[in-house]
């Protein structure tokens, strides 16, 4: 979001740094307001391990409360009802 005018921010382009560590250039996509922004992008936890025998990094496992936060936003927006939800909501 532009902080400028709150309309859509994109990523021009993004300079790698390290591994973990990038500046990231945005611009606005109001053609009214066109600003431009640069900023950084910064990993910092892994949230599930590597499958690889010897990855090329290794990064601390992210708080318990952090990997539960990303998998809720990580599955879709949907109203439908979770049966497992249902199951044990009628056994209670």
């Amino acid at each position: 979001m532009c902080p400028a005018c709150r309309s859509r921010l994109r990523i021009r382009t993004s300079e790698g740094q390290t591994p973990c560590f990038r500046t990231v250039y945005y611009e606005c996509t109001s053609l009214v307001c066109g600003a431009k922004f640069s900023g950084s992008q910064t990993i910092e936890f892994q949230l599930s391990p590597s499958g690889l025998e010897q990855p090329l990094i290794k990064l601390p496992l992210a708080p318990h409360a952090e990997r539960m936060q990303a998998l809720r936003f990580s599955q879709p927006d949907t109203d439908q009802i979770d049966l497992f939800d249902t199951e044990e909501s009628s056994h209670a």
